[in-house]
């Protein structure tokens, strides 16, 4: 697919006109119970812009995005009472921060910045002398001793070395090499921004090193007005004379001056000076009165993200205007923390952010419940002191508030905390589990990370190998996920249906439910309500047997294809008339396998989004997520039609049934056949890498119709190009697409029939579109020859690798389709 169809598309892309995205499962991972991403080709997925950014930011900033007060946001992040701010306001007005000359100096260059990136060093050099003077007082009220537990937080200008922030090797070719503005960052850190020597580069970071980031945004309109505000800034203060460049002042030359004895060249009016007992009196709004008027006058270019008659909003406005008045800041922002949380490794529970258009500053908080900012955005200039509270904040952050996970999982003893915090992963990290039959306690200790999740809002899963004690007989491996409290336990589902007879399920060995977001920051947004106003999620571990990919088994011979089938069509039917369980999320990630008598059998696993359904449920299409079901490359072709209509006014969602997990495992085996064995040479590959977007890529609308046509029709797959070892099953595969040809027709004859009647009802099964999508209709119709020969495995044999095939790391939780 040409690139030219994202830069065209994307920016300006309504999410209420989703039947329009593009979809690129190569790109972006994770989106079960919600709609398709964005298609960019290799070459813009590692561009720096909007349009290589995962477009569900914008969807959650529609949906999932709150507003508090700048008040609340400030004491649940950070534990700042309005009483502290107050306290902190007053002093570094009595102190007189704005005065201080290089104070003035990064203000005044701030002032004057052309574009984007030339605002970046004079903000840099303002929060660091904001920093040096909060730490040379100490009489700043309640910060004292301990108060900076992170004592060498620095901020830095990532987009000036132009040196993109890694990301993890799971993630390769998913999101866009990103430069975010400024990132916080610990002094060991920041110095892998720098050059090593003089011939070795810098070893750069990673996206787990970044306590916060700033995302920086100059509107051309908005900043001709910034020195003028500077000067109003400076005249409210007193300063009553224009201030221009300073040259170097004495104090500016020797930073470690007494604070008391700062000067600045401009002239200060000591008749507007607040005296220190009635700085210390002032609330925020009378600390702010004498600037009142002016302020005013710019509201209405920063115009608040909610209304003004309620203590909080349920959602974010829409992207056109809002909190900046430009979205780049928000979706870009939300990038960041999108790479910040998926290229963790699951080592923080929420991340923070910061958005600053022109002068304007809004805060941000991220966890995989959604987002929270601030309702109001605060002036660099007019609300300086205020500002600078904040940034003292932010550097006297402790690591649980900056994200670090609950005290259940535990750091490991040579490694505590905040020496060691931000951590590049779990490893090492311990818990502890109760097994569920003998109740004794499970120490478990987490290896090397296996995979996690490429998802911002969502259950984020995450997987590590483990050791435990007392050791289990199996090599285990542990999956983490922020589960929807009310769906029923994926440990519950797959117990029931062992105790039905139900084959080819996961071994559970032990399991806990860790922490509720309610029992965190989160909740502090929401002190004094009733109900909580969000979606909460639970943190669930659960403990597996060790599988095996079947990348590990179709790249070498596609021959077992045809067996996983069979084993799945018995699993599938089994789970929903034994114990009446939908999958929903059948994927080639989610059946792996291990070998028995010398033949593979097939596991089907993660049961996060399996529903039992009984009585009425099996005719309605309610879901306890808020997002829709499925993985997109293998998701049944009228699922797909059906989020196209999302936000359609009067459309129906679509009833997940059975026979979409059968149509899912249609497309599993034809993915597996296509994708995994090599081609004849590097071309081959390539080609045989196109002949999947078309249900992969693509609108919506597009790719609900050729999933439709190459299912239904036998003819597509006799011109279906196929890679060496997947040809014996070319026959194979239209047999199916002959089965589910009969069905389309069926279910179309009924259709029109229920129209043209007069009838109110018309008897019709559509769990199997009466009898013609079963189990064992689609055995009879597959047959049971596939003519494999030992000679051909051998003569075809390939002596190169996959090119973009999977890879073989155990990455079997990669889900294309966000996660709930």
């Amino acid at each position: 697919m040409p690139p030219a169809v994202l830069l065209e598309d994307t920016e300006s892309l309504l999410l209420e006109d989703l039947s329009n995205l593009v979809v690129e499962p190569e790109l972006y991972s994770g989106a079960e119970e919600s709609y398709p991403i964005v298609n960019t080709s290799s070459t813009l997925a590692t561009a720096h812009n909007t349009n290589s950014i995962h477009p569900y930011i914008k969807e959650d900033l529609i949906h999932s995005t709150q507003d508090v007060p700048y008040s609340i946001w400030l004491n649940a992040v950070f534990g700042l009472s309005p009483q502290k701010v107050d306290a902190w306001v007053a002093h570094i007005i009595r102190s007189k921060w704005f005065q201080d000359a290089t104070v003035q100096t990064a203000l005044h260059d701030y002032s004057t910045a052309g574009n984007q990136h030339t605002l970046c060093d004079p903000f840099v050099r303002l929060n660091k002398r904001i920093l040096e003077l909060a730490k040379a007082t100490p009489e700043l009220p309640e910060l004292g001793d301990g108060a900076f537990p992170i004592h060498d937080i620095e901020l830095v200008n990532t987009h000036k070395l132009k040196m993109p922030i890694r990301t993890i090797p799971e993630h390769d070719g998913f999101g866009a090499r990103r430069y975010p503005d400024l990132v916080l960052l610990r002094a060991a850190d920041a110095k892998k921004l720098l050059p090593q020597g003089k011939k070795a580069p810098p070893p750069g970071i990673l996206w787990a090193d970044v306590l916060a980031f700033f995302d920086v945004k100059y509107s051309a309109t908005d900043t001709a007005d910034i020195p003028s505000v500077f000067k109003r800034a400076c005249e409210n203060r007193g300063m009553t004379s224009s201030p221009q460049t300073p040259e170097p002042s004495a104090t500016t030359r020797n930073r470690e001056a007494p604070v008391g004895r700062m000067h600045t060249d401009a002239i200060h009016d000591s008749r507007s000076e607040v005296s220190a007992s009635e700085a210390e009196t002032l609330s925020r709004n009378e600390v702010q009165a004498s600037r009142a008027a002016a302020k005013r006058a710019r509201s209405s270019q920063s115009s608040s993200t909610a209304p003004r008659g309620g203590t909080r909003s349920r959602k974010s406005p829409k992207l056109g205007g809002g909190v900046l008045g430009n979205v780049d800041g928000r979706v870009q922002a939300g990038a960041y923390a999108l790479e910040t949380m998926s290229c963790s490794y699951g080592t923080r529970l929420f991340c923070l952010g910061n958005t600053i258009q022109d002068d304007k500053m809004s805060l941000w908080y991220y966890d995989a419940s959604g987002y929270i900012c601030t309702r109001e955005t605060l002036s660099i200039f007019e609300d300086f002191e205020k500002v600078a509270a904040v940034l003292v904040a932010f550097a006297s952050c402790t690591p649980a508030q900056l994200g670090a996970m609950p005290s259940v999982i535990q750091p490991p003893s040579s490694a505590p905390y905040p020496p060691s915090f931000p951590p590049a992963s779990l490893k090492g990290y311990t818990l502890t589990l109760k097994h569920p039959e003998t109740l004794e306690d499970v120490h478990v200790t987490l290896e090397d990370p296996i995979f996690t999740q490429y998802v911002l809002v969502g259950r984020r899963t995450f997987i590590y190998g483990i050791k435990t004690s007392p050791g289990e007989n199996e090599k285990c491996i542990i999956k983490f996920s922020y589960q929807v409290p009310g769906r029923e336990a994926e440990q519950e589902l797959v117990k029931k249906a062992c105790s039905a007879g139900v084959e080819h399920l996961p071994e559970i060995h032990f399991w806990a439910d860790l922490w509720q977001i309610s029992d965190g920051v989160r909740k502090l947004f929401y002190e004094g309500d009733g109900a909580l106003p969000f979606q909460d999620r639970t943190l669930r571990a659960i403990a597996y047997t060790r599988y095996t990919p079947l990348s590990e088994l179709f790249s070498k011979s596609c021959e077992y294809i045809p067996l996983m089938v069979d084993q799945m069509l018995d699993c599938l039917h089994d789970l929903r008339y034994k114990v009446s369980i939908l999958h929903r999320d059948v994927s080639k990630n989610n059946i792996m396998y291990e070998m028995r008598d010398d033949k593979p059998h097939f596991i089907l696993i993660d049961y996060d989004l399996a529903k039992e359904i009984t009585g009425f449920d099996a005719h309605c299409s309610s879901s306890t997520s808020q997002h829709r079901t499925g993985t997109l490359p293998f998701m049944a072709y009228e699922l797909v039609e059906d989020a196209a209509m999302y936000g359609e006014p009067g459309h129906v969602p679509v009833v997940h049934r059975l026979r979409y997990d059968f149509e899912s495992l249609f497309w599993v085996a034809l993915w597996c056949a296509v994708k995994m064995p090599p081609g004849r040479d590097a071309s081959e590959d390539r080609r045989l890498h196109q002949v999947v977007q078309g249900w992969e890529s693509g609108l919506l609308t597009m790719l609900a119709r050729n999933k439709k046509t190459l299912c239904t029709t036998p003819s597509e797959i006799r011109a279906l190009h196929l890679p060496p070892r997947s040809e014996p099953l070319r026959r194979w595969f239209g047999n199916w697409c002959k089965v589910m040809k009969r069905a389309e027709t069926r279910l179309e004859e009924y259709e029109a029939a229920s129209e043209a009647s007069d009838r109110l009802w018309i008897p019709f099964d559509m769990e199997t579109v009466d009898g013609l999508l079963t189990r064992d209709s689609i055995k009879e119709g597959l047959g049971s020859a596939v003519p494999y020969t030992a000679e051909l495995q051998k003569t075809e044999e390939a002596t190169h690798g996959v090119s973009g095939g999977p890879k073989l790391d155990l990455s079997w939780f990669l889900d294309w389709f966000r996660p709930e």
